[in-house]
């Protein structure tokens, strides 16, 4: 089912990792600039394959408005919770409907594990100028970075 594939998005352990980030002063003051946050996203090469490969995905992180609600749901952490269970929800849905886990794998592989690779740096180049957001993401916390 969904278990192991949510598990490979991440789970608990990426969820406080990511709290602990939304909570640095670098963060905050990046998260009190939409536009300033759009630039960086377009920024990264593999961010920016992906949003010419999906338009959907470029409208949403092109559109001030969506960030800014992405921006308070990952700011609040009681918002961030109910989000996960209303996709948690939405992706059971999926799942049951035929063919939906087929459906479910192919979002994973063709959005969401591309922009995890974006965001680590995982899927290529790995330079700070290639990843604005390794840094951010502590990706680079094993070489003393912090």
């Amino acid at each position: 089912g969904l278990g192991g594939m949510m598990g490979a998005m991440g789970g608990p352990a990426m969820a406080e990792q990511m709290q602990q980030t939304m909570e640095s002063p670098m963060f905050q003051a990046l998260l009190n600039n939409p536009e300033t946050l759009r630039t960086i996203l377009q920024s990264n090469p593999q961010v920016r394959s992906l949003m010419e490969g999906h338009p959907e995905l470029a409208h949403a992180l092109n559109d001030p408005e969506i960030l800014r609600q992405a921006i308070e749901t990952a700011r609040n952490p009681e918002l961030m919770r109910e989000q996960m269970r209303t996709t948690d929800r939405a992706m059971s849905n999926i799942e049951a409907h035929p063919d939906g886990f087929n459906m479910l794998r192919r979002m994973y592989e063709d959005v969401q594990s591309p922009l995890m690779d974006a965001a680590t740096g995982a899927g290529g180049d790995s330079s700070p100028a290639a990843n604005p957001f390794a840094s951010l993401l502590g990706a680079g916390a094993g070489a003393g970075a912090g």
